[in-house]
Parts: C-alpha cells; sequence; structure tokens
C-alpha cells in the first residue's frame, strides 16, 4: 500500500521542528578563535597587551552557563504544542489564501461577459461549478459528502490532456465510494448488533452482579432476578412439577376406578352407601359431603 500523502500541516511541523532543532545545538568557539586565543597567551608582552587572553577553564565554563540557559530556552519556547499551534496557524493560512483565489476567480468571471456573451457564460459556468464543488475543509469521512464526489474528472479538455492524472482520481473516487458503502454496511451492522446487545443485557453476567449490590442497597433489583429462568431444563422445576402430577394423576385414577367398581357392585340402588373419598383416606357419602357444605353455608348465612 503507498503511503499517504503528508499533509500541510505535517511538512510544515517537519520543518519548524528540523529548525528548531538546530537552533537548540549547544554553542562552541571555532577553531580559528581558540587558536588566536591561545596566540595571545603565548605570544609576547606586545601581543599581550594588544587582546587579552582568556583561560580554557573560563572558556569552558561560559560556555556551559550559555548552552545551559539555551537548552531552557528552547524547552520553553520551542515545545511541541507550539510548533503544532504554528503549522496549523500556517495551514489556516493556506486555506484562507484559497478561498480567496476562488472568490476572485468566480467573481472576476462573473464580470468578464460585458464584451462577450460567450465569455460571461463560462463565467457563470464557472461561479456554479465553484458553488456546487466540495467546500474547504470538507470532511472526506462522511458518507453524504463522499456521495457528492463525481466519478470521473468532470472537464473533458483536462482530462484530455492529462489523462494520467484523470485515470488516478477515478481508480480513488471509485475507491472512495467503495469505501463509504462499506463503512455504511458497517454501521448498520454495528447498529444492530448494539440493538441486540440492550436486549441481551438484563442476561449479561455484570447486569447480574450490579442488580444484586442495587438489591443489597435497597433496590428494586433486576438483571436475572427480574428475568424468568428457563424452566425445561433437566432436573429443572417443570420436571419436578410433572413427576407431582404423575403421581397425584396415578392415585385420582386408581381412586376413580375404586369408585366405579364399588358403584358396579353394589347397584344403583345403594347411592347412599358411603364411599371412599376422592380425596380423604377415612372415605364419606357424596350425599354427606354435600349437606355438610350445606350446613356450613346455612351457618354462615344465620351469623348475619
Amino acid at each position: 500500500m503507498a503511503p499517504t500523502p503528508p499533509t500541510i500541516v505535517s511538512l510544515k511541523q517537519s520543518f519548524l521542528t528540523s529548525q528548531t532543532r538546530l537552533l537548540s545545538q549547544p554553542l562552541a568557539p571555532t577553531r580559528a578563535w581558540r587558536k588566536s586565543n591561545n596566540e595571545t597567551s603565548q605570544g609576547s608582552d606586545e601581543q599581550q597587551q594588544q587582546g587579552i587572553a582568556l583561560s580554557e577553564k573560563a572558556v569552558d565554563d561560559a560556555l556551559f552557563k550559555l548552552n545551559h540557559r539555551l537548552q531552557q530556552h528552547a524547552r520553553r519556547v520551542y515545545a511541541p504544542q507550539a510548533t503544532r499551534h504554528v503549522a496549523e496557524q500556517i495551514d489556516q493560512l493556506y486555506w484562507n489564501a484559497a478561498e480567496a483565489r476562488t472568490g476572485r476567480g468566480g467573481h472576476g468571471h462573473g464580470h468578464g461577459g460585458d464584451d462577450d456573451d460567450g465569455e460571461g457564460g463560462d463565467g457563470e459556468e464557472g461561479v456554479g461549478e465553484a458553488v456546487e464543488g466540495l467546500s474547504l475543509g470538507a470532511d472526506l469521512a462522511d458518507p453524504s459528502v463522499i456521495a457528492t464526489i463525481p466519478l470521473e474528472w468532470d472537464h473533458p479538455a483536462e482530462a484530455a490532456t492529462q489523462p494520467v492524472e484523470a485515470k488516478r482520481y477515478a481508480e480513488l473516487a471509485a475507491e472512495l465510494h467503495a469505501l463509504a458503502e462499506r463503512k455504511r454496511e458497517a454501521a448498520a451492522r454495528v447498529a444492530r448488533l448494539r440493538r441486540i446487545q440492550a436486549l441481551l443485557e438484563p442476561f449479561s453476567p455484570s447486569s447480574s452482579s450490579s442488580a444484586t449490590l442495587a438489591g443489597e442497597d435497597g433496590g428494586d433489583g433486576g438483571g436475572l432476578k427480574g428475568v424468568q429462568e428457563n424452566l425445561v431444563t433437566r432436573n429443572g422445576e417443570i420436571e419436578a412439577e410433572l413427576s407431582r402430577m404423575r403421581v397425584l394423576l396415578a392415585r385420582v385414577g386408581g381412586r376413580v376406578s375404586q369408585l366405579k367398581e364399588q358403584a358396579g357392585s353394589r347397584g344403583a340402588g345403594d347411592s347412599d352407601s358411603s364411599v371412599g373419598s376422592l380425596f380423604s383416606e377415612r372415605g364419606g357419602g357424596v350425599e354427606d359431603v354435600e349437606m355438610n357444605e350445606q350446613r356450613k353455608v346455612g351457618m354462615l348465612l344465620e351469623r348475619f
């Protein structure tokens, strides 16, 4: 994959960084100055009177202090944030100059048709193209902005004179539209997955733990506590209830069969005889049960 072309901000920032690095280099006297200083200190009395020689220690101490202050100045003045800010200002100046040139060009074309109607028509078309084109600083990551970019170069004459650039533009525009479509599909998939995640949030362990803490703090609970568990599982509640129902059905079926056998053996005239109760082991007639219930209802009505 080809490297991304550098932007104006990155180019200017790298240039400013290199220049400030040069200004931050430690200073040192030249060889000619050191040679002249040594000759002055080792020369005759007349030469020593003409120029005062400095000792090596004094020169080194002065250079150390000077370079230390220079480093402090570089850290304070040439900070990376300041360099970045200056590069952004330069970039903004470039954009402002481009906008000014675009405005002057459209204005000039608009007034250039006083003597020639054809030139005036071309000027109006140029203004329309400038209005319909992308605005400076447009976000090319926005699908709505990408949709306004044509797939081919709008000027056939320029495309004919520069076929390589026109072909490159068509390839980049097609790739940009394809990437925008992929981004739209990815955004739709992310939105769908987020909706699914929101629906499954009550089942997550983190939601259960937070709900437990909320319940301990006096909250209304939630999470897994507010969701019915899966009942159709091995050794679950449904299986236990079905086992109890099977036992009850067997008992009820046995009692019903006993009632039918007793009714068949004693005949239809023995309806007053006592038979085993359906729900009691001690037995009792059906009519006795009905009379007992009527007596209870009567006693209840007498109280009012």
